[in-house]
């Protein structure tokens, strides 16, 4: 029997891994919290995911994990609240990207394009590639539609997608509706 999808089933991968990692520390909408690095299938499903697979297998290194994930949580708050993250979280990405790797020339006759590969295929890869899509995003200019759900017993990050970058929650049909059932209630009150 064939596990079901954990990223299916939890709204994950719809942005990119550094915002996935950020979701991890979850939040359920109601302030039930669970931390979904302590579970082994979780992380496994994240891996495979954004096909990052350690070669050198070793047991993940959850403080690691779990240290870039407060990172890239006040990165995504720093780029909701004003655009721009503080110079010790730009240290530590660039800290974190920095494993070495070779570059090599792959593709066919008129699909060729420059593959970067690391010496070592380990858990420190693996950081490194989650910082570079926080890194990426940044460079992008995507830092504007990176929002934190107005929920405040969810806070997932998100990518807003509206043209007018006025997204609140993550998700309309939970945060959203959550928070118009509150209002209306208040408001009987």
């Amino acid at each position: 029997m064939k596990s079901p999808d954990i990223f299916a089933t939890h709204n994950f991968g719809k942005v990119s891994p550094w915002i996935d990692l950020v979701n991890s520390e979850e939040y359920d909408g109601f302030g039930n919290f669970s931390d979904r690095l302590d579970d082994p299938a979780w992380l496994e499903s994240f891996l495979r995911r954004w096909r990052l697979h350690p070669a050198q297998a070793r047991k993940a290194p959850l403080t690691a994990l779990k240290s870039l994930r407060r990172s890239l949580r006040g990165v995504a708050e720093a780029l909701s609240a004003s655009g721009v993250p503080d110079a010790r979280e730009i240290a530590q990405i660039n800290m974190l990207m920095d494993v070495p790797v070779r570059q090599r020339l792959v593709g066919r006759e008129k699909e060729r394009r420059i593959e970067i590969a690391p010496l070592r295929s380990d858990w420190d890869w693996i950081l490194s590639r989650i910082a570079a899509s926080a890194a990426e995003a940044i460079v992008a200019g995507l830092q504007s539609r990176i929002r934190i759900c107005a929920n405040d017993e969810c806070r997932w990050a998100f990518r807003d997608p509206t043209k007018a970058k006025t997204k609140r929650w993550c998700s309309d049909s939970t945060c959203g509706n959550r928070a118009r059932v509150r209002r209306a209630r208040a408001a009987v009150r």
